[in-house]
């Protein structure tokens, strides 16, 4: 499974769908009067699918990356108690069922990591496999220095935990990032919607005041402009606040 990319449920499809053709719907009323400003349905469609692809990605690497960090935490308790690499890792396949539940994202991956390694298959490979599949740089690089360990025989205790603890330092550090400016995605997503409403009011109380904008090519391109440079500014106030780290 590649975790890079996300394919759409149907519901979450005929979701985005459906918010397509009412935020398209409610685009044509208020900035063109006319409908054939519903043709903004087929990019608002591509555009909220991909957001909601992208988005479910990100939701099933962070989660991969949390049950990554418990697996490498029981892989380096299973090496101090004297077990060998390849059983470490059958363990802490284990300890995925058991916290996870058999369906959990690691779970399967280790079992298919641990049923490959029983037909001889190089675990470093496997693991640079997955590293690759992840799309998380913590996993991959930790996959590049466990073959490099492997073969230059590196003490594997000390890149576990050393890869735990940067991990388990990242991941605190964004979620006390991400209660810092929860405050301000509220803020945001109310200022997404006021000029929307600012539009709806001068249109359920002066209709005659907005005339001028519809049904002439200045006014469409005016308009046309005005919805550019909304979208522009959304799409900047949600990269300003989205911080990675």
């Amino acid at each position: 499974m590649n975790y890079r990319i996300y394919k759409l449920k149907p519901g979450q499809f005929w979701k985005c769908l459906g918010t397509a053709f009412l935020l398209g719907g409610l685009l044509a009323y208020l900035f063109y009067d006319s409908w054939l400003g519903l043709i903004l349905i087929i990019p608002l469609f591509l555009i909220i699918k991909r957001r909601e692809e992208k988005r479910g990605a990100e939701a099933l690497q962070n989660e991969l990356a949390k049950e990554f960090l418990d697996a490498l935490r029981s892989v380096s308790s299973s090496l101090l108690a004297g077990l060998s690499m390849e059983n470490a890792w059958r363990e802490a396949q284990r300890e995925m069922v058991r916290l996870y539940g058999e369906d959990s994202l690691l779970a399967r991956e280790l079992e298919i990591m641990n049923h490959s390694v029983g037909y001889n298959m190089p675990l470093e490979d496997l693991l640079s496999d997955f590293g690759e599949r992840s799309g998380n740089a913590d996993i991959a690089s930790f996959a590049e220095v466990f073959a490099f360990a492997k073969r230059s025989g590196g003490n594997f205790i000390t890149i576990i935990e050393a890869t735990a603890e940067h991990m388990r330092a990242c991941y605190e550090t964004e979620r006390e990032i991400q209660v810092l400016v929860a405050s301000r995605r509220m803020e945001q997503k109310v200022m997404n919607v006021m000029p929307m409403l600012i539009l709806a009011y001068l249109k359920l109380t002066s209709s005659g005041f907005l005339d001028v904008l519809y049904k002439n090519a200045l006014g469409v391109l005016f308009m046309s402009v005005c919805l550019l440079l909304y979208g522009g500014a959304l799409m900047l106030a949600e990269r300003i606040l989205r911080i990675r780290v």
